[in-house]
């Protein structure tokens, strides 16, 4: 058992479970990231490997619900991703006639609450799985695999060895697409040496780290907009070195940006010199407050995001809360002065 392991089963366990079921559905969170969709394609295809190489038939279909970043229409495979009001809709037998699905597995989601719609698919299985990297990680499905990694891309590299399958260029993409993601195009100190090994291997499978790259950090001009807008109009407060920016629903329309775009400024509100914290929220569509906190050394930002119901790891965390942004930052300056 892995040091950094925790749950109730275990890669060849999930595999023997994969093995015998004959209709597999996979999800991830909502507001969908480049780990959350490259792990669900990459298992995706290590599912269809191993059944092509066994002759075997299953159904394996992904649901996220929510839209999906719009870099992903760069990756062909994303039409394979259902969202859950489609899904629904070609399975409302299954639903009407409460037929269950044998095997509902998450993938990079921390909590129920993070599957959106698709909890109800939960509901309508017969066994569920959770796999994730995330510290904050409730193991909130029948069978739990948590361990503290970098991405799920990088954590699901050994999930190859297990089904006995080859690192196809595909496979190899989407998981290397998931590292990068999450580790800031390996920026962050959640990278360890096991993460370039694995990232050699990836490449060495034909990942074009290039394109990759640039398809997921590229910007349009309305986030470069957003990101003048952001360094214009920040908060900082020197004693804590606290770098935040609130960004309102009225503010976005008026840049013409959609939230996938936002992505990425909590980081870039850490990059400014001497910055300890930083926290970014956003207003989503139906007014509640979605926070990203970032941070160095000296703040545990997963503690402080567990305030507001959220969570992640110690220096990126996440939240959603009906909170004011007054009432965020004084919850965070409480947790601050502690």
């Amino acid at each position: 058992m892995k040091k950094n392991y925790r749950g109730n089963i275990l890669p060849k366990e999930i595999v023997d479970k994969i093995k015998i079921a004959k209709n597999i559905i996979l999800t991830a969170h909502i507001n969908p990231d480049g780990d959350a969709l490259g792990s669900l394609l990459a298992f995706y295809f290590m599912i269809k490997g191993y059944c092509k190489k066994n002759n075997i038939e299953k159904m394996v279909k992904i649901v996220v619900d929510d839209k999906l970043p719009k870099y992903m229409r760069h990756f062909e495979d994303t039409k394979l991703i259902f969202n859950y009001e489609s899904f629904a809709d070609e399975f409302k037998n299954n639903f009407q006639n409460n037929e269950k699905f044998d095997l509902f597995i998450s993938l990079d989601c921390a909590n129920e609450e993070r599957y959106g719609k698709s909890v109800k698919i939960k509901k309508q299985s017969k066994q569920s799985i959770n796999i994730d990297h995330h510290i904050s990680n409730t193991e909130h499905a029948d069978f739990n695999y948590v361990e503290s990694i970098c991405s799920t891309g990088e954590l699901l590299y050994q999930f190859l060895e297990v089904f006995d399958i080859e690192l196809t260029k595909k496979i190899a993409e989407y998981m290397y697409l998931g590292i990068i993601n999450d580790t800031g195009n390996f920026r962050h100190d959640n990278v360890t040496g096991h993460t370039f090994l694995v990232c050699s291997k990836l490449i060495g499978a034909g990942a074009n780290n290039h394109k990759i790259s640039n398809i997921i950090f590229e910007m349009s001009e309305k986030k470069v907009d957003l990101i003048g807008e952001v360094y214009k109009n920040k908060i900082i407060d020197e004693n804590y070195k606290f770098a935040s920016y609130y960004l309102t629903g009225e503010k976005m329309k008026e840049l013409g940006i959609e939230k996938d775009e936002t992505d990425g400024t909590a980081e870039m509100l850490l990059r400014i010199e001497g910055m300890e914290i930083s926290l970014f929220v956003r207003e989503d569509a139906d007014g509640a407050l979605k926070g990203s906190f970032r941070a160095n050394d000296k703040y545990n930002v997963n503690e402080i995001a567990s305030i507001f119901g959220g969570g992640g790891h110690i220096k990126a965390a996440g939240f959603k809360t009906n909170l004011s942004f007054e009432e965020i930052l004084e919850k965070t300056y409480e947790k601050l002065k502690k």
